[in-house]
């Protein structure tokens, strides 16, 4: 008896340790699979500040080694790098033409502690190291 006491207590701890998903962004759709389409990008100087124009992204994805998480990213010409990140991982994009990026990675087995909702963030910054930065909502199920 107590050890289930202790045990939901814990869980209603995790979950209250959690903080609840963003909304969705509107410059951003949530995709089963990264389709091939394309956004204007905005021509911009080295010194104005990033735009990120829009986001293809996974909303969930499923634990396991067959899984796979995968997006696109268009954001102004003076974009450098963008980084997609949860407080469990980071995912450098890779720049496929001028503020054009991708990403797509394999989601390893996780413990079940792990399940749960994310802010997914993504950050684009500028080679002076200027950044703007999309919070989405995503989960790990």
């Amino acid at each position: 008896m107590l050890r289930s006491m202790i045990a939901g207590a814990a869980l209603i701890a995790l979950t209250a340790c959690s903080s609840p998903p963003p909304a969705m962004p509107e410059n951003a759709t949530a995709v089963g699979a990264v389709a091939e389409r394309s956004f204007a990008v905005p021509m911009s100087s080295p010194g104005a500040p990033p735009v990120i124009v829009h986001i293809d992204y996974m909303p969930s994805v499923s634990r396991g080694p067959q899984a796979r998480f995968a997006g696109r990213i268009w954001a102004s010409s003076n974009v450098a790098s963008v980084e997609v990140r949860t407080n469990l991982f980071s995912i450098n994009a890779t720049k496929r033409g001028i503020g054009t990026f991708t990403y797509d990675t394999s989601v390893y087995d996780l413990p079940p502690i792990f399940i749960r909702a994310y802010r997914l963030r993504v950050i684009a910054r500028t080679t002076a190291g200027v950044e703007a930065e999309e919070d989405l909502p995503f989960r790990i199920r």
